[in-house]
């Protein structure tokens, strides 16, 4: 298994995405795949669920700040602003909040399910090395005089 840190691990599994996108694999099952490559690529101490939850999150939030410097498609004739009036910008902008909300939550969701599926398959019911504490400095000195 390899022992790659949590930032790197979440980069590779981006560029899997890309990959899995050329190749033809979409859909739920390229965003699980993603999130099952960021939990099983970490170091054993720092592999869990939530791993794969951070990469899809991320790559959610990418696709959300990409989308709003796409131009969408407009009609040939657009209504004048003034007959429309406030509320449907307020609307407008009340949808687009609750969509992105909503859209990085189902990415994390995913990811969450791919992470899952990786602690499932990297654990052998061992049970996980802890991090090494570090020793805590207290006032207690040791004179030698």
């Amino acid at each position: 298994m390899p022992k790659y840190s949590i930032e790197t691990a979440i980069i590779i599994s981006i560029v899997v995405y890309l990959i899995l996108a050329f190749i033809g694999i979409k859909g739920i099952v390229q965003i699980i795949i993603m999130g099952f490559v960021a939990t099983y690529l970490t170091k054993p101490e720092k592999t869990s669920y939530k791993i794969g939850a951070i990469a899809t999150g991320i790559l959610g939030t990418l696709f959300a700040f990409y989308s709003f410097f796409t131009g969408p498609d407009l009609p040939y004739q657009l209504p004048n602003a003034l007959q429309l009036g406030l509320g449907v910008a307020a609307d407008s902008f009340f949808t687009i909040i609750m969509a992105i909300i909503i859209s990085i939550g189902i990415y994390v969701a995913l990811g969450a399910i791919g992470g899952y599926i990786a602690e499932i398959f990297i654990s052998d019911k061992k049970p996980k090395k802890q991090i090494p504490k570090k020793h805590r400095r207290d006032l207690n000195r040791i004179e030698y005089f």
